[in-house]
């Protein structure tokens, strides 16, 4: 059986530099419709968002560039393959969403340097992300119908926030292993610092997202323990979203003290 691993997710969130890791160790070609729309974009002069809003007219960019991703499904190929949409044209492949902080994701491709994504400060990179994402999941839900953020599409969503490229590759890896084996595991893998306490402590690990935020929805002893055996990413299922105004700043200081990380960002003012 031919090795097919498709990789989704946010802006930043490190898909390009994954991917080329997955490939050389795999020995699978790389293909990823984000180098070919940054090339479109370029020789058409435009920025990445600027050829995004241009694709919400002009379908027959997008139609293009889906009739290749088509193609793979039936290709005798091991094939990592970086594009928004190979969850839903590869169906067979073992479908990954890479998430990660919208400053996180700025930050790393300013420091990118591509001549189709020139921004002048941090904050312009995250309204452009923002943007580019709205353009996008508006674009794909009128072609197709489908959510490209709703992560239960995915057979496995890891959280690239705080973790290196080497480390999610490997995390990867492992798990289209235990896909290929027709094992199960947890869908998500988040990262520590990106987890809100909500006073759950029973239960096995579980998580919702909530504006953007990821709040604990069961196992918070759990959490803690592997937290406190050097975890850098927490398996969870995912929970039905809850109340969240237990979340408050003490709850938070609290889960601090008692894991010994310092939550990266909270819905309130600290």
């Amino acid at each position: 059986m031919n090795i097919k691993i498709s990789l989704a997710g946010d802006l930043g969130s490190g898909k390009s530099t994954v991917g080329k890791i997955l490939a050389e160790e795999y020995g699978a070609q790389l293909y990823s419709t984000g180098t070919i729309q940054r090339k479109i974009a370029t020789e058409m002069g435009m920025t990445t968002l600027q050829l995004n809003q241009y694709m919400e007219t002009h379908p027959e960019i997008d139609g293009k560039i889906d009739d290749g991703l088509r193609a793979l499904e039936k290709e005798p190929l091991d094939l990592i393959i970086d594009s928004r949409m190979a969850w839903h044209f590869v169906p067979s492949s073992f479908s990954v969403y890479m998430m990660a902080d919208a400053h996180i994701s700025a930050e790393r491709i300013m420091n990118a340097g591509r001549e189709s994504e020139p921004f002048a400060s941090v904050e312009e990179a995250v309204r452009s992300v923002s943007d580019r994402r709205k353009s996008e999941m508006l674009r794909y839900s009128h072609l197709y119908g489908v959510n490209i953020k709703d992560m239960e599409n995915y057979v496995y969503v890891i959280d690239t926030s705080y973790v290196d490229p080497q480390t999610v590759a490997d995390h990867i890896s492992a798990h289209y292993k235990l896909f290929a084996a027709g094992k199960t595991f947890d869908r998500y893998e988040i990262c520590p610092a990106r987890l809100l306490p909500c006073g759950r402590e029973e239960g096995e690990p579980a998580v919702f997202e909530k504006e953007g935020f990821w709040y604990i929805g069961g196992g918070e002893r759990e959490i803690a323990r592997r937290i406190a055996q050097g975890e850098k990413l927490i398996a969870c299922k995912r929970a039905e979203e809850g109340d969240v105004s237990a979340c408050t700043p003490q709850l938070v200081r609290a889960w601090e003290e008692r894991t010994g990380v310092r939550v990266a960002k909270t819905p309130f003012e600290r």
